[in-house]
């Protein structure tokens, strides 16, 4: 509305300094007739009687257009910069959803592929029966429980160097069924650490949903030894335990101490109150 305002006033300027110069004109010739003189001084006075009554009005008129055309030329600048603005912000979050779409489809990729490694798993269990699939997790937990007594004999030196000790004779047992499953979840894991989002730790649950309890044992004990310790750090940052139970753990009452706390996430008090008692 304000535009057209403007727009309207440099009309009225228009029409009115038309009028005036009309009007001065009407008035010479009134005064002093309307043949065309061949003199050339009296040429000489018209131009200054024009001139010294229609200059100043004129310009005086000029400059109020001039401030009027700023006026609207500075309002045109203003809203193309605001077009510009949200052409921007819209191609910005169009980009952002496009990253995060990018991001889920390789996500949910990624999360595919665990469950066919998982699928993908067999063992003969004691009795020689073949465990397929995620029960291979439940055989994992049993066996690694055996050799993780032996850890609390203390035979190799201090606890910790003792279950380092067995977990690696675990390792050397299980390794080939089981280093593919760890190096695929800890690639998920660092995915989400290091994508350009803001709600990694949605992810993260997600991809917590997905494990079993046997399975965050494996992952507990692997993350202790130099096979895992580069997941360790994204495990207590991303709270990996926090529907742990803990009292899976060969030992419990030690054995949580060698994660920080931020890994049980909100259960941490929780979990330290209960085996206090």
């Amino acid at each position: 509305m304000r535009e057209k305002s403007s727009y309207r006033s440099l009309w009225l300027i228009f029409l009115f300094a038309t009028i005036v110069g009309g009007v001065v004109l009407h008035f010479y010739v009134k005064q002093f007739g309307n043949e065309l003189s061949t003199d050339q001084a009296i040429w000489a006075q018209f131009g200054d009687y024009v001139g010294g009554l229609l200059g100043p009005a004129f310009a005086f008129l000029g400059l109020i257009a001039l401030l009027i055309t700023i006026r609207i030329q500075s309002k045109e600048l203003a809203l193309s910069s605001n077009e510009l603005k949200n052409s921007a912000t819209a191609l910005s979050q169009q980009s952002r959803s496009l990253q995060l779409q990018n991001f889920e489809n390789r996500f949910f990729n990624m999360l595919s592929l665990h469950h066919e490694i998982v699928n993908g798993l067999s063992v003969e269990s004691e009795h020689g029966e073949i465990i397929s699939g995620r029960r291979c997790f439940r055989n994992f937990e049993e066996d690694l429980a055996g050799y993780l007594k032996e850890a609390a004999l203390g035979h190799q030196g201090p606890y910790e160097q003792c279950l380092l000790y067995e977990y690696e004779h675990f390792h050397r047992h299980y390794g080939l069924e089981l280093n593919h499953y760890f190096r695929n979840f800890y690639r998920i894991l660092k995915y989400i650490d290091e994508a350009d989002i803001t709600n990694k730790k949605e992810y993260s649950g997600v991809l917590r949903a997905q494990l079993s309890n046997s399975e965050l044992v494996l992952l507990f004990y692997n993350g202790l030894s130099p096979h895992g310790d580069k997941m360790k750090p994204l495990a207590e940052h991303y709270a990996l335990f926090e529907n742990f139970e803990i009292d899976a753990l060969s030992n419990p009452g030690q054995d949580m101490h060698f994660y920080s706390y931020r890994a049980y996430g909100d259960r941490a008090e929780q979990i330290e109150n209960t085996l206090e008692r």
